[in-house]
């Protein structure tokens, strides 16, 4: 007798989850400046440079380039919060690549992100950008790649946005999620530009990158709900046995 209900309920219940999970990728689409902007290079220079955004901290910033990107005086960090209200910080800069830069141009920009709440963890990360590949022809390549470290179990945690050629339309946003949440993560960011000649020069002018974090319960919380996860599920179970009987 329960058996329909209970399958109904879950699948609505799942149901319910991946509409929810999917406005929220979906609606993270605007950021608000919350802070002035800081010149990558100061960040690169000092050791001990930091960029504290509500509950993120910023640190251990490095940064390489090669043809036609800018350097780190060129770039500047500026502090954001996303429409969901995560933090987080935004690169601003003349990202380019001329047809005359042989094998394109590239960037990477690499940082440590840490919750400074003690009981809060990094449960996923949000990625957005404006790769333009400009002119009806859409020529060359614009592609942002990033990687997080620790990987996941099977190499998971990496995301991506770009303008292709090849591709139809281009990919602006992307979103990763962590399983477990973390503490901190060590971030690579990898900017790769290509020109084709005669065509104009794609270009990239910002990338946002904001975290959401999480609340993981005490391990003696944890315990009494699953205690009491097990407990519902045996009232259950011989509820229905008691129905089928």
């Amino acid at each position: 007798m329960l058996r329909q209900p209970t399958k109904s309920l879950t699948f609505l219940g799942a149901m319910l989850l991946a509409f929810a999970a999917n406005w929220m990728v979906n609606s993270s689409t605007a950021a608000t400046i919350i802070g002035d902007p800081i010149v990558l290079s100061t960040l690169t220079t000092n050791p001990q440079g930091e960029v504290i955004v509500g509950d993120k901290k910023f640190t251990k910033f490095g940064y390489t380039s090669t043809g036609e990107m800018p350097g780190a005086g060129g770039v500047n960090v500026v502090r954001i919060q996303d429409d969901l209200g995560n933090y987080g910080i935004r690169f601003q800069g003349l990202f380019m690549d001329l047809a005359s830069s042989q094998g394109g141009s590239d960037a990477l920009v690499t940082y440590d992100v840490e919750v400074t709440d003690p009981k809060k963890y990094i449960s996923d990360a949000h990625l957005q950008g404006n790769p333009v590949l400009p002119g009806p022809d859409r020529r060359g390549a614009v592609i942002v790649a990033e990687t997080f470290l620790p990987l996941g179990p099977n190499g998971e945690y990496t995301m991506t946005i770009y303008d292709n050629e090849g591709v139809p339309l281009p990919k602006l946003v992307d979103k990763v999620d962590f399983v477990p949440p973390v503490k901190a993560l060590h971030v690579q960011k990898d900017i790769g530009i290509i020109a084709v000649p005669g065509f104009p020069s794609p270009s990239f002018s910002f990338v946002d990158q904001t975290f959401s974090q999480t609340e993981v319960p005490e391990p003696a919380a944890l315990l009494m709900t699953l205690m009491g996860m097990v407990s519902l599920a045996g009232y259950a179970s011989r509820r229905e046995r008691q129905h089928s009987a």
